[in-house]
């Protein structure tokens, strides 16, 4: 690893309760871990219904609505933008429910669970192959076992069946 402010190799520097953090000696900064932010969002009607997408020409499984948040954009904002980009839905509210670390790319999903009175899906052909809403109760097993989408909805899912 190198610094990038001054492309030294770094050097691991012990600091209390955070373990060894990459440092640069020249500049003497730390370089703490880079991680980006992505939402992925439940979107539900009220009919009960779940909206799921397929994108990248894969008709094999399900996903979410999800996508990166942009500099200066609030959470929240993301998920309200990414619905509109990618279905042409306005949500009416959007609710935190967990986030799922996603290894292979240092990204943090951050997980709502977002509601609209619309039922009129447009898709954005750019972005969504398809797009349909399913019963609450049909969405299990439509998507990838053990995905972050998959356990997001188990997830919630469990907390609406109680």
């Amino acid at each position: 690893m190198y610094c990038i402010d001054c492309g030294n190799e770094l050097s691991f520097k012990s600091i209390d309760n955070e373990g060894d953090i990459p440092y640069c000696a020249d500049c003497k900064k730390l370089h703490f871990p880079k991680v980006d932010l992505a939402m992925i969002a439940i979107l539900t009607n009220h009919k009960n219904q779940v909206c799921l997408i397929n994108q990248n020409n894969d008709s094999r499984y399900k996903v979410l609505i999800a996508g990166f948040i942009k500099p200066g954009e609030t959470l929240e904002e993301c998920v309200k933008r990414e619905i509109k980009e990618e279905v042409g839905i306005d949500i009416i509210k959007c609710d935190y429910l967990n986030s799922h670390f996603y290894n292979c790319s240092s990204v943090l999903m951050v997980g709502f669970h977002a509601v609209t009175n619309q039922l009129n899906l447009i898709i954005d052909e750019n972005e969504v192959d398809n797009a349909s809403w399913y019963d609450v109760d049909d969405v299990i097993g439509r998507m990838r076992e053990g995905s972050i989408a998959d356990l997001l909805y188990k997830q919630y899912y469990q907390s609406i069946n109680k």
